[in-house]
């Protein structure tokens, strides 16, 4: 019965993601009202769903042979229910809630209301898939979709070059993290034939019944550790986020301030067993977070815009979470998503009266009281804290680092591969 409610769970929102883009193609009068409710009715469905299997503690849903290749390797369609993930699922579940309501009002008679809550809808379908997944296959599928209606999201406002250009740069991100995950997949079928992520998280077994490749499940916890990077925004792919925030306010609370940059250490979460048993990987990780923390703090020190200071203030929540899942604190990194998650969505949806209410409050007069100085320069130099603020509101040049260092090269690389192609391709002609 708990397993039947638990596909419920999952088919539900794909059926109204279904009939509400048939609607959208068909062209018919679809009005404000309909995505609203409609969201709403599934949301609560699905809440109450989940809570029943929450109340029951486990779930499993399994389509063998889901994709199969004839002598070769069969793609189970696998997913697992447990209670610290149904616990991160009705989080989503209410915020998503809460987003929905305050989209309802925010995008009122906006030029494209449908096409963000049909993204709110994809996104509703596809957070479960990660949460849920028990292979990497299907854990692939919903953490491409995510990152997918994150890029749209970020160039809602099309009309806008930035816009457009920073949906762009969140987009190569997003693809050169994801190389990782796809790359995780091929090479667990390829080593040990399964991607099934209960035993990936048992590397000892493995590496006992395929000694050959043993070696290479420690490249599949290199490959996990790079997926996560890109989503949860980590150092050196941190600067993405502050461009993230071309996109409407619910989408940057939902997406940049909780959920969608909270998967980095949810899929590190999940795969804990198999990054903690090799120490170089465990001790990559806890270095990615600590960096990724102090760039983080230091950046955000200079941000004068609310939205920018609160992605990056995000970011160095994640990276105490990296931090806790390189450490093994597995329910602790749980409940630092969810407090996290609800802390951002509030401050994302009240930066826009921030201002007012800084000037109203009485404590205040034209500006703020002299702050003291971050406890982290305040035995430095006047000298040495001048160099720290003018490369901070550069972003420590890791922009420019990317572009000239990894950009330009990359393109230049293809570019003179190409030439010499065609080159070869003329000289093969004449000789014809």
């Amino acid at each position: 019965m708990i397993d039947t409610l638990f596909a419920i769970s999952l088919v539900l929102p794909l059926l109204w993601l279904f009939f509400y883009g048939l609607a959208l193609v068909a062209q018919f009068r679809v009005g404000e009202k309909i995505p609203v409710v409609g969201l709403k009715l599934v949301i609560l469905v699905m809440f109450a769903l989940q809570l029943l299997m929450l109340i029951e503690g486990t779930a499993h849903f399994s389509w063998p042979r889901w994709v199969d290749v004839p002598g070769l390797y069969e793609f189970p369609l696998e997913l697992h229910f447990n209670r610290a993930m149904g616990l991160a699922g009705l989080g989503m579940l209410v915020l998503l809630s809460v987003i929905v309501k305050y989209s309802e009002s925010y995008l009122h008679k906006e030029k494209g209301f449908h096409r963000f809550f049909y993204l709110l809808s994809v996104f509703m379908t596809a957070f479960p898939l990660v949460l849920f997944a028990d292979n990497i296959d299907v854990l692939f599928m919903g953490w491409e979709l995510i990152g997918i209606t994150s890029v749209l999201l970020i160039g809602f406002y099309e009309h806008r070059e930035h816009a457009t250009v920073n949906s762009w740069w969140a987009l190569g991100t997003y693809r050169f993290c994801d190389v990782g995950l796809l790359a995780a997949t091929t090479l667990a079928h390829y080593a040990v034939h399964t991607t099934n992520i209960t035993k990936l998280n048992n590397p000892l077994q493995l590496a006992a019944e395929h000694p050959e490749h043993a070696t290479w499940l420690a490249i599949v916890a290199g490959c996990i550790v790079l997926a996560s990077l890109g989503k949860a925004a980590q150092w050196p792919l941190t600067s993405w986020i502050t461009r993230a925030m071309e996109g409407p306010t619910p989408s940057s609370a939902l997406y940049y301030g909780a959920l969608s940059i909270g998967l980095g250490p949810i899929l590190l979460l999940k795969f804990r067993g198999l990054i903690l048993s090799y120490p170089l990987v465990q001790g990559t990780v806890i270095a990615i977070g600590a960096c990724s923390a102090l760039y983080s703090y230091l950046v955000a020190k200079v941000r004068s815009d609310a939205k920018s200071i609160l992605a990056l203030s995000a970011v160095f929540e994640v990276s105490l979470m990296v931090i806790e899942v390189g450490l093994g604190l597995y329910y602790w990194v749980i409940f630092h998503f969810i407090a996290n998650a609800f802390l951002r969505v509030f401050q994302f949806l009240r930066s826009m009266n921030a201002i007012h209410d800084f000037y109203d409050n009485p404590l205040f007069y034209r500006g703020a009281p002299h702050r003291p100085v971050p406890w982290i320069f305040r035995h430095m130099s006047q000298d040495w804290q001048r160099r720290f603020y003018y490369r901070a509101m550069d972003g420590f040049g890791l922009d420019g680092f990317i572009i000239n260092g990894v950009v330009r090269p990359w393109i230049a690389m293809w570019t003179r591969v190409n030439l010499w192609e065609n080159e070869r391709a003329v000289g093969e002609k004449r000789e014809l």
